[in-house]
């Protein structure tokens, strides 16, 4: 983790300001951690070396997107391929861990297969279900937030990006995108929370709270 942060300890992004790329890791990694002790993964073998690890360094290869000024830019040739970089480099940051050679080789497999729809082994399928959890549920608020910020857009915003613009809806359609039914109902019930709070957030800009 002490590795992972200094990797991202400078950078920014309009999603999420200051610290996200490094926040996300670590969420990702623990969203594993609490995967392996569900009922429904309690029978399938799974490496917990390698996962935990690739979880955390998931998206070092991000690291190549960022720009002089430290922003971690959205859209560039080395966001979208993230996941193949970082399979690449992940060793520049893991090679002195005291893991064995088998098990580094396990951790740039799971990396690389973040990317579109490649997720074969079941520790690469849990990381990228991880990694979708995290876009659902009441955190998202933050990220929100510091996009209008960014674009220094109004209170507003909030609720224009959420369901004029669409996103409600790709988030909702998203769900199915999930390997495990078990992670799906948790991101369920992370989209339900998150869509009430942006709900009463509306309803009192608005002032439609007060009888």
């Amino acid at each position: 983790m002490q590795k992972y942060y200094y990797i991202f300890r400078d950078t920014y992004e309009a999603g999420g300001g200051y610290g996200f790329r490094y926040d996300h890791g670590v969420r990702v990694m623990r969203y594993c951690e609490k995967f392996l002790a569900l009922p429904y993964f309690k029978n399938k073998k799974i490496d917990q070396d390698a996962l935990l690890v690739a979880a955390l360094f998931s998206d070092v290869g991000k690291i190549k997107s960022v720009n002089a000024k430290g922003e971690l830019r959205y859209g560039t040739k080395a966001d979208q391929l993230h996941a193949e970089i970082g399979s690449r480099i992940v060793t520049k940051y893991i090679g002195r861990s005291g893991l064995s050679q088998a098990t580094v080789k396990k951790i740039q497999a799971i990396i690389k297969q973040q990317h579109g729809k490649t997720a074969v082994s079941v520790e690469a399928k849990m990381v990228k279900d991880a990694d979708r959890l995290d876009n659902y549920g009441c955190l998202q608020i933050w990220r929100h937030i510091t996009y209008a910020n960014y674009d220094k857009l109004g209170l507003d915003r909030l609720y224009e990006y959420w369901v004029t613009e669409g996103a409600r809806e790709s988030a909702k359609n998203s769900l199915r995108k999930f390997y495990f039914p078990v992670v799906r109902t948790i991101a369920n019930t992370r989209f339900t929370r998150f869509n009430n709070l942006l709900r009463h957030v509306r309803m009192e800009s608005q002032a439609e709270d007060i009888a």
